[in-house]
Order: C-alpha cells, then structure tokens, then sequence
C-alpha cells in the first residue's frame, strides 16, 4: 500500500511540475536556453525545472581538481569531483553558478531527459528545443551532446553506477571505473504543496 502512495504522488508531482513548467517555459517547448538573448551556458528543462550545462561535453580541466577532462570522459569518481567543483568562468557558464552548485544527474533525472526521446529518436535520443524532433545540431538546446555513455549519481552496488547510453537512451549499470562523459545537472525552480517542498 506505501509503495502505491508513493508511485502516485511522484507521478503526480512529475505531472504537476509539468504543468507549471511548459505553460511559461520555452512556449510549451521541451528545452528553453537560458539568459537570453545572450546565453549563459545553461538549458532549462522545461519539463522537469532541472537546469542543464548547455555544453553536453565540456572539457575544462577545473584547476582546483587537478582532474585532466580534455578528452572528455572520466570515470565515475573523478566525475563526481568534477562537477562539484564546476561553477561561473568554466564551460562557457555565465550564469554566476559556484562550487557546490553543479552535480551528476540521478538515473532518475537522466531517464526523464531521453523518456520522450527513446524509441522515436536515436543517436541521440535526445529531442531538440521544442521538443517536436530529434536534436540534430549544437544550439538546439545544447552543444557537443555525444552518442555514447554518460554517468548518472546512482550507484546500485558499491562498485557500479547507472549510465545512458545517448545512442538509444538504455540505461545500463557500469563499473565506476570506466569512462563515460559527463553531463552536469543543478536543481531550478521547487515545488511546494503546503509544508511539503519538492526540489
């Protein structure tokens, strides 16, 4: 009975944080970049609120992590430092973002991103901006999107963590030590029904 009460408030939000967002979010598009006219490397998804790094696969290697991102993709550990020390003045990011702000996306957040894409688009599974058709060049709403692996936070065993695969949108667990590209993620807008806040 729990495990229903719960599938049923997280569709419920899901669909409410739908509704609140495509109304006054890229005109009902899928994506919205933001800063605009002048972008300040992050995409909205209007769908979920999450704030996206337009570059889909930025290689600044941040100085502070002595991490080399120049090939882009990293396993799972140095990712997850990577992204937490992402902020403004790094991958094309204006947005006044610091250190902290920036993390992995959940499995869960990476499933929602390529839900509407899977089984209609592939390489990528991906939709463009409107939401209407396959990405297919850099601008709509992101750049250097990459068909291949990309690592979410989840980590269904202490030595694997959940990744798409961009080609088809599969989500698959791997072992944390291979490498995958990185597609840092920050939370937008929250959610509050009385007491309760969901961010």
């Amino acid at each position: 009975m729990k495990v229903g009460r719960i599938v049923l408030l997280t569709v419920a939000v899901v669909l409410f944080r739908t509704w609140t967002y495509a109304a006054d979010c890229n005109n009902g598009g899928r994506y919205e970049n933001n800063g605009y006219p002048a972008v300040n490397g992050t995409v909205t998804d209007c769908r979920t609120g999450l704030i996206w790094l337009k570059n889909a696969n930025c290689t600044d290697s941040l100085d502070v992590t002595g991490i080399d991102k120049s090939l882009g993709k990293l396993n799972w550990y140095d990712a997850m430092k990577w992204v937490a020390a992402l902020g403004s003045g790094h991958c094309g990011l204006t947005d006044g973002s610091s250190a902290g702000d920036w993390r992995l996306p959940t499995k869960t957040e990476l499933m929602a991103m390529v839900g509407h894409a899977k089984g209609r688009f592939t390489n990528p599974a991906l939709t463009n901006a409107a939401g209407t058709a396959k990405w297919t060049t850099n601008g709509d709403a992101f750049d250097n999107v990459q068909n291949f692996w990309y690592w979410s936070s989840t980590t269904p065993t202490a030595h694997e963590a959940s990744d798409v695969y961009m080609v088809d949108g599969g989500m698959w667990n791997s072992e944390k030590t291979l490498l995958d590209y990185v597609w840092p993620v920050r939370a937008g807008q929250s959610v509050t029904f009385g007491s309760l806040t969901i961010e």
